[in-house]
């Protein structure tokens, strides 16, 4: 693990591979010494750990986007399966290959373990399809993160901009004050439905040079005048459709004051602020930080660990506002790990549970199934009951390219020696270079299809071809070259259909050409 991540920090012409260097130096380790070997509970926890982060951080987008537009990438990548099994059945008759072995290579074209062995159970228990998967397994990681980076350098992406246009990135969010010139017919808590814009009010000025908290309930007229926190352009949009700007020099003599807090406070973390009623507490939320996103909160925003927020409140009752989120360091160091070990125990188990197929074969979502599966659940509830399923943004973070980093030391371990062997016999040239087509037509036919058809960014095209690898080597690649989650949000999407169509993918083809 400590030399593939030192491998990773290597810049190779403008490319790093990052913790996906881990797997490919622990493939070449254990080629030349059989004798280092990861444990596969041990790796196969750590992809557990690694997935069930991601749909804790997706869950809700993930309910929210595939209405609008996730089922349309899903739909792409089932027609890419039977793409890729044509072409499987095609390569079997042009090249003479080994009909039980090609579908292995046929699974390993896309990284797909369980497909694997689903195959051999379907076949009674025939090795052939391993000694395929071992030969293309190293080529699919390899194609898509080339396919990845020779086109984000060919169609020179900005991954920064693109991710700003998603709203994964942050533009500096700014204040300025409006008087309005006319009678909206609205209250405070309609501003953003009415000019379009993500923008929030959070002090009402008055001509005694006091500020009042701007209580969404609170019906505006003409001639009121307001403080608005967004970005720049958004707050010009808005004043543009209210009003006219004004100037205004805040001091501690306006009535209230502002400060950013830390949220800590468990009975807090996981409730939407329409839920902890912030106006009844003497407070606004005017921004939200998460990791290094800006949020304009809206009353749906929901409150994670370690966001940061900043409040306005009057001064009297700053203290009170800061016992009531947290706003204590020491209380998210001490992280509570029951939610997220039960969470992660929840998702093994459904992962286990066996699903009959047609001609006595089963499916099960496995290690990497169950556990992005259970993820998006719970990240989408935010908690339940006293439970709060999310933890502190670092803290994930961590545990995440802990259980990444364990799980491609030891994949390549495990692959290592077959893949020495299998390298032997001249006709494993053929399932190599089958295997790399495959892969090659799966990452650039998502990619172009994602990106000129369903109009995705470039990363998030990525993302997709990540997703229909379900190889973490691969998101890991994206994640440090892109240094956005767009990527992220593009594998969570197509995941759960991807793991389950490549095992249903695998079991028809070798029961129909083997």
């Amino acid at each position: 693990m400590a030399v593939g991540l030192a491998v990773g920090k290597i810049n190779f012409f403008g490319i790093s591979l990052g913790a996906a260097a881990a797997m490919f130096v622990a493939l070449g380790l254990s080629a030349a010494n059989p004798d280092i070997v990861v444990p596969p509970f041990v790796y196969q926890f750590g992809l557990a750990i690694f997935v069930y982060v991601i749909g804790l951080n997706f869950g809700r987008s993930f309910f929210e986007d595939f209405r609008r537009r996730g089922w349309k990438m899903s739909l792409v990548v089932i027609i890419f399966f039977f793409v890729l099994a044509g072409l499987t059945t095609v390569a079997v008759r042009l090249f003479d290959l080994d009909p039980a072995q090609a579908v292995g290579m046929l699974a390993g074209s896309q990284s797909s373990t369980p497909g694997m062995a689903a195959v051999v159970e379907t076949l009674g228990g025939n090795s052939a399809p391993v000694v395929g998967y071992s030969l293309a397994y190293p080529g699919c990681i390899i194609a898509t993160i080339l396919v990845a980076a020779i086109g984000a350098n060919v169609f020179r992406v900005n991954h920064e901009k693109d991710a700003k246009e998603e709203g994964m990135l942050s533009e500096p969010l700014k204040w300025k004050a409006v008087r309005l010139t006319k009678d909206p017919g609205i209250t405070v808590g309609e501003l953003a439905e009415y000019t379009g814009e993500a923008v929030i009010a959070t002090r009402c000025l008055r001509k005694s040079n006091k500020h009042v908290l701007a209580d969404p309930d609170m019906e505006l007229r003409g001639g009121m005048e307001l403080l608005l926190n967004g970005t720049r352009a958004a707050l010009d949009s808005a004043i543009a459709q209210l009003g006219e700007e004004i100037d205004l020099t805040l001091s501690d003599d306006d009535g209230l004051t502002f400060r950013r807090i830390t949220v800590s406070n468990p009975r807090v973390a996981g409730r939407s602020l329409k839920d902890i009623d912030t106006v009844s507490q003497g407070f606004l939320v005017a921004r939200l930080r998460r990791g290094d996103t800006q949020l304009v909160p809206n009353e749906e925003t929901v409150l994670h660990y370690s966001d940061r927020v900043r409040v306005v409140t009057a001064p009297g009752k700053l203290d009170e506002v800061r016992r009531f989120l947290g706003d204590s360091e020491s209380k998210l160091g001490n992280v509570d790990l029951f939610p997220f070990a039960l969470g992660l125990l929840i998702g093994l188990l459904f992962g286990a549970i066996p699903i009959p197929l047609p001609g006595g074969t089963t499916l099960s979502f496995g290690f990497g199934g169950g556990p992005i599966v259970v993820g998006l659940i719970l990240g989408a509830l935010g908690r339940t009951g006293p439970i709060h399923w999310q933890m502190p943004y670092h803290a994930k973070q961590t545990i995440s390219t802990l259980g990444l980093t364990l799980f491609l030391a030891g994949v390549g371990t495990s692959a290592g020696g077959q893949f020495r062997d299998a390298l032997s016999d001249p006709t494993s040239l053929k399932y190599m270079g089958v295997g790399v087509v495959l892969s090659l037509v799966s990452a650039i036919g998502l990619g172009i299809v994602c990106t000129l058809v369903l109009r995705l960014k470039f990363d998030e095209s990525m993302g997709v071809a990540a997703g229909m690898t379900t190889n973490p080597a691969v998101m890991a690649y994206l994640n440090s070259q892109t240094g956005t989650q767009l990527a992220e949000r593009g594998y969570a999407t197509v995941y759960p259909t991807t793991i389950i169509g490549k095992i249903l993918m695998c079991q028809m083809l070798a029961l129909i050409i083997v």
